[in-house]
């Protein structure tokens, strides 16, 4: 058996019942025999087959056992010999009228059998679709679909009909007549490069441009597969070469398989850019950090096995790449894309950056693309060439080259002259470099011209069976790996001595090899669609699951696998649960990207999984969910986070108990969750763990503490905040959700920040994480400014100093604007307590812009508040109490944090005046449900001081006390020594 594009013609006779009934059965079986005879020799002269008589009809497929080129125009010949010879004859009846036939052709793809006993069969839509073509056809009529007159316009004319409207088909069917043949007209790395002139001049001006301005610019080439872009780059960068410029040219291309393809193209031009740049190779020796983050792309880049661990995150890889770019820029850099069309949001993103971070670098960044990129990320502000196709001439003069003329290795003319064969390829063509390289090779091999289809798909279907039966049967193999292979993979497969028959295709110009150690790849994307789509789903279902059970790409290739069985059977009792363990697959796999923050990659894998789980058990569906809903979160789709959850996608069964958590986690998040909310669901838990005896849902468990936890922040209660991060916590680790793990020590580390735990604690956090972390500073950052924070008020200012460092090295080199935020306020502190109080409100001052540029208003209220204070600290009374006004009447805006800190520096201010303050009450009422010592010890030394002002000696010695108490409670040594001296 085999899948394959057929053509199928059906034709019968004109009036074929009326005549039956006035003739003699002997006589009119003699004119069945002559038509059969007729319909016989054409189809087999043509090189079709006889599937099948029925009665006066007759249908013949061509390409069922072995395809050309030109199967559409031969079976319209075969039909108009039919047509024409068939007129000849006479029937028996007294009025002896012509004999018509009326036909219809359609061209699609088909599964072919062959046995001893039914000899060819063929299965397929398409065959349904000719019979019923030939149908509509009156006397004389040869109509035919829209696949067909595509591969066989260049030899007939045609002109469209009104779409007809066939049973069991959902849009009417688009349909051609016939109506004779057309006029002929006319028309490798290693072949002649023709026409691109223009193009090739347009970049290597840019290119001189860059090298004398020393700027970065970027250029997008757009065109059709096949058309030479890769090949015009090339050409380009060597005639720079050539007229002595000294670039430094690397290349990296993009896979249109799997979510390593970001990864892949990533790699090939970094390991280029360090085999080409001494300054590069020196980087890597010296900077581990760069050379681990190499490492790691490197392993992600490859379709590895299953259990793959997050590498380092996207903003790491930004970084490294920037530096390694920066490195090698003493010499004019020249860094090209290809096939971008397949790249995902990541690449282009990070294309992006890296133009925006390096406009002064002498950087020619080329995207070299299919039209699609067109409006995407990596191609706005570029200058775009647009490669089109080469005109007659130029097509006629690389199908001479690659002729081979006078080089022993000549085209067979089979009865034409050379002239007369570039012609008509240049014709089939269409100005593409590629099928003109692709024919000529078919003629090079012995194949005539009148075998080559316009046709990519049918000029690759071709070539693939020439080949030997090994090779063919190898070539399948590879492309349901995938564009990349591995000779190990091809062995997992169960191909023989696959180094030997790869080489061979390699000899063929069917592949090529990779820099990975026994890796291959396509040459032409076309030869791997058509080398798949001509397999059998079953052995495409077999091979798909067999990689995966491997560990290679098991998302892809178990998604694969179920979408073909799904197709094949409907009903197989194996598919509900291949589809589980598919969508298992990928949402371990976005899992492990959106750890890595990879957002665009994280939401079409989750996508995906959801898809797969949704006919499979809650468990893995609603996590599914929920993590896709946490990515649109992180991408800004609010709207798409709450979709995912909402009651529409799960209106056929009552929604797990993890998504209706992740509800209300979402709708605390948007300020609009009530405590009743909140009770209602706590008691819902509650019911479901004890029904039937079943353990509790400690995923639905984790989020809900999640959500106690916001709504503690959100009220002050950092304490009550703290426990319920820490049980949430212990839920993640009791169901091993590394995941949910990474994401709550974070917050933990930040939370006990304003918490009650001892100084000791909060550091040994700080330590855990910055252990865990070590590869993705991004993760890592809130520890190292928490670990700055608590060393700072223990007194220790010299590892305050060094942790604030290493953390403003992490924004700087990773360029994380709110990451800025969180270093400044820690320098900010650090600063204050020193009694640098000028660094100290520049730093709040800086924190609090970015923060309202950001949207963030609560948080950045508090900022200023912080910097007004420290005004107030330098000796500018007046200038603090006017700014201290402006904020206290924005106070309702601010978290409970600013709008205590603003309410005591208004007090304490009024009592420097000799006013007693009456919003000190306020202070009190929000002092009594404060459980941040630091916080509360500031507050309770503000109404010290303004007591003593005050001349209240008793209540000033008192709130000093409470200070004092609040400091020495977490071990804050730096503020309780400044407490104790006031004293």
């Amino acid at each position: 058996m085999s899948r394959r594009l057929v053509v199928v013609l059906f034709l019968d006779l004109v009036g074929w019942t009326r005549l039956a009934e006035r003739v003699d059965p002997e006589p009119l079986q003699r004119l069945l025999d002559e038509y059969y005879e007729i319909c016989s020799a054409a189809v087999e002269e043509h090189g079709g087959v006889v599937e099948k008589f029925i009665g006066d009809a007759v249908m013949a497929v061509f390409g069922a056992d072995t395809s050309q080129e030109d199967d559409a125009p031969r079976a319209l010949r075969t039909a108009m010999r039919i047509r024409a010879e068939v007129r000849d004859l006479r029937t028996p009846a007294t009025d002896a009228a012509p004999v018509e036939v009326h036909c219809g052709i359609a061209a699609g793809e088909a599964l072919v059998t062959r046995s001893a006993r039914a000899g060819i069969r063929v299965v397929g839509d398409v065959v349904n679709l000719a019979a019923r073509l030939q149908s509509l056809a009156v006397a004389g009529e040869i109509i035919v679909n829209e696949t067909v007159a595509h591969l066989a316009r260049p030899h007939y004319a045609m002109v469209p009909m009104p779409p007809v409207v066939l049973k069991g088909k959902a849009e009417p069917v688009p349909v051609l007549l016939v109506t004779g043949e057309a006029v002929d007209g006319g028309a490798g790395e290693d072949s002649l490069m023709v026409d691109r002139g223009a193009e090739r001049h347009r970049l290597r001006r840019v290119y001189h441009r860059v090298a004398r301005e020393r700027r970065a610019e970027l250029v997008t080439v757009l065109g059709p597969p096949g058309i030479g872009k890769t090949r015009l780059v090339r050409e380009a960068v060597d005639d720079l070469v050539a007229a002595g410029a000294r670039p430094v040219a690397v290349f990296g291309s993009c896979q249109s398989y799997g979510t390593a393809g970001n990864y892949g193209a990533l790699v090939e031009m970094l390991d280029a850019l360090t085999r080409r740049a001494p300054s590069c190779a020196e980087l890597l020796r010296a900077d581990e950090r760069i050379a681990g983050v190499l490492a790691a792309l490197r392993d992600a880049s490859l379709p590895r096995r299953a259990g793959a661990v997050p590498g380092p995150g996207v903003e790491e890889v930004s970084w490294a790449t920037r530096e390694l770019l920066t490195a090698a820029a003493g010499d004019p850099l020249v860094v090209v894309w290809d096939n971008l069309a397949w790249a995902g949001q990541s690449l282009l993103r990070l294309i992006g950056e890296l133009m925006d971070g390096l406009r002064d670098l002498p950087l020619l960044m080329v995207c070299v693309s299919r039209p699609e990129l067109a409006g995407r990320d990596a191609s706005q502000e570029a200058d775009v060439i647009e490669v089109g196709a080469l005109v007659p001439a130029d097509s006629a003069r690389l199908a001479f080259s690659l002729a081979g003329r006078g080089s022993g290795d000549e085209v067979e003319m089979h009865g034409l002259d050379l002239a007369e064969q570039v012609d008509r390829v240049a014709l089939y063509s269409a100005g593409n470099p590629l099928y003109i390289r692709l024919m000529m090779d078919w003629l090079r091999n012995g194949r005539t011209v009148d075998e080559v289809p316009p046709s990519i798909t049918a000029m690759v279907g071709a070539m693939i069976d020439r080949l030997p039966a090994p090779a063919r049967r190898l070539l399948g193999a590879a492309s349901v790996i995938g564009p990349s292979f591995t000779v190990e993979q091809l062995a997992l497969l169960g191909e023989p001595a696959p180094e030997a028959a790869v080489a061979e295709l390699a000899g063929r110009r069917l592949f090529r090899a990779t820099e990975e150690e026994g890796g291959y790849r396509f040459v032409q994307q076309p030869v791997h669609e058509v080398a798949y789509g001509r397999l059998e789903k079953e052995q495409r279902v077999s091979w798909h699951r067999r990689l995966a059970e491997h560990g290679f790409s098991p998302g892809f290739h178990l998604e694969a696998a179920t979408r073909l069985l799904g197709g094949l059977r409907p009903d197989d009792a194996e598919l509900p649960e291949l589809a589980r363990q598919a969508a298992g697959a990928l949402l371990g796999e976005g899992t492990v990207a959106l750890r890595q923050r990879d957002v665009p990659t994280a939401i079409g894998l989750l996508g995906r999984a959801l898809v797969l789980a949704r006919g499979g058990p809650d468990r893995c569906r609603s996590v599914a969910a929920v993590r896709l809903s946490d990515a649109l979160m992180l991408s800004g789709d609010t709207p798409g986070a709450l979709e995912v959850v909402e009651e529409g996608p799960w209106r056929a069964t009552s929604p797990p108990a993890l998504v209706r958590v992740q509800r209300h986690l979402l709708a605390a998040r948007l300020g609009k969750v009530t405590a009743a909310d909140v009770e209602g669901l706590r008691a819902a838990l509650e019911g479901l763990d004890g029904l039937d005896g079943e353990e509790p849902d400690r995923s639905a468990r984790c989020r809900f503490e999640q959500l106690l936890m916001l709504i503690h922040l959100d009220r002050g209660r950092f304490g009550a905040a703290e426990e319920a991060a820490c049980a949430a916590l212990d839920h993640a680790r009791g169901v091993g959700d590394a995941y949910e793990e990474d994401r709550l020590l974070v917050a933990l580390c930040e939370i006990r920040q304003w918490s009650p735990s001892p100084m000791a604690q909060k550091l040994a956090g700080c330590a855990e994480l910055l252990e865990r972390f070590a590869a993705d500073r991004f993760l890592a950052l809130p520890a190292l400014a928490a670990r700055a924070r608590c060393l700072a008020l223990t007194g220790d200012r010299s590892g305050a100093r060094s942790a604030l460092t290493e953390a403003e090295s992490v924004v700087v080199q990773l360029r994380l604007t709110l990451g800025r935020v969180l270093v400044d306020q820690v320098a900010a502190l650090a600063a204050s307590l020193d009694g640098e109080h000028a660094e100290a409100e520049r730093r709040f001052g800086r924190a609090a812009d970015a923060l309202e540029q950001a949207g963030y208003v609560p948080v950045a209220l508090t900022m200023r508040v912080q910097a007004a204070r420290e005004c107030a600290r330098r000796d500018r009374a007046d200038e603090a109490a006017r700014r201290i006004a402006e904020l206290l009447a924005r106070r309702e805006e601010m978290d409970v944090r600013g709008r205590i800190l603003c309410l005591s520096a208004a007090v304490l201010g009024a009592a420097a005046q000799g006013r007693a303050e009456p919003m000190r009450a306020e202070v009190l009422r929000l002092l009594r449900n404060l459980d941040d010592p630091c916080l509360r010890g500031e507050v309770c030394f503000d109404l010290a001081r303004a007591h003593r002002c005050l001349g209240e000696g008793a209540e000033a010695r008192t709130m000093a006390g409470l200070a004092a108490d609040s400091y020495a409670a977490v071990g804050a040594v730096k503020p309780l020594e400044a407490v104790r001296a006031w004293i």
